[in-house]
C-alpha cells in the first residue's frame, strides 16, 4: 500500500456550517499531520445582466467582507497553533477548486457538503461531487453533523 504524505490541505469554505464543519476536521488533520492549511473562498461571478457598475460594486462589498470573514478564521486557525492562509479565487465553484489544487500542489482537499440527494442531485450533481472526480489529489468530504 503506498503511504500519501499530507503536507498541504486545501479546504474551500463559503461560511456554511458544512464547510466550517469540514474546517474543523482539517484542523485535526493538521494538528496530527503537521500540515499547512489553505482556506479557499471562490467568488462566482456576478449575474451578467447587471448593469457594470452596480456589479462593480456589488462585488466590491462582497470581497471586503469575505476577506475579513476569511482573516478571522485564518487567525484563529493559527491561534490554534496551525500553519494557515487563505486565498479568493474567481470562478465557478468546483472548476477553480480543481485548478488551485493543481496550481499550488495540494496533497487533500477537505470540504464539506450540504448533503443532497436523489433524484435532483442525479440532475445536477453537486460541486463536490465534481471536485471529486476532477481534482489530482484525494477529497475529503465531510457530511452535515447531525444533531
Amino acid at each position: 500500500m503506498k503511504t500519501v504524505e499530507i503536507n498541504k490541505i486545501l479546504i474551500p469554505v463559503d461560511f456554511s456550517t458544512a464547510s466550517l464543519g469540514a474546517l474543523a476536521h482539517s484542523e485535526e488533520l493538521a494538528h496530527r499531520t503537521g500540515a499547512e492549511l489553505t482556506l479557499l473562498y471562490v467568488i462566482e461571478p456576478v449575474l451578467a445582466t447587471m448593469e457594470f457598475n452596480t456589479a462593480a460594486i456589488i462585488e466590491a462589498n462582497q470581497t471586503e467582507r469575505i476577506n475579513t470573514k476569511l482573516e478571522d478564521l485564518r487567525a484563529t486557525e493559527v491561534r490554534h497553533g496551525v500553519n494557515a492562509g487563505s486565498m479568493v479565487e474567481e470562478g465557478e465553484a468546483a472548476a477553480t477548486i480543481i485548478r488551485v489544487v493543481e496550481e499550488y500542489s495540494f496533497d487533500l482537499v477537505v470540504m464539506g457538503t450540504h448533503g443532497h440527494s436523489g433524484f435532483r442531485h442525479l440532475l445536477l450533481g453537486s460541486k463536490a461531487e465534481r471536485v471529486v472526480r476532477g481534482a489530482s489529489c484525494p477529497v475529503l468530504t465531510v457530511g452535515p453533523i447531525k444533531k
